[in-house]
């Protein structure tokens, strides 16, 4: 057994989406405040929003006990 886990491949696809110029600006500048780039604020903004919305957890649950 390696001491270095391998390392996980994430699949990616591209995502294209119109934004406010306003917003782009202010996304422009929390990527800079975070030094990181915008797929991985925009990523990590998406994931905060599914994680703490109670409601859309309930949903997706009722949901998948549907199908």
């Amino acid at each position: 057994m390696s001491y270095i886990p391998k390392q996980t491949k994430v699949t990616k696809e591209r995502v294209e989406a119109k934004l406010e110029t306003a917003l782009i600006e202010e996304l422009n500048q929390y990527c800079e405040y975070l030094e990181s780039d915008r797929d991985y604020v925009i990523a990590q903004a998406l994931e905060v929003a599914f994680r703490k919305d109670k409601d859309f957890r309930q949903w997706r649950e009722t949901r998948s006990r549907e199908k």
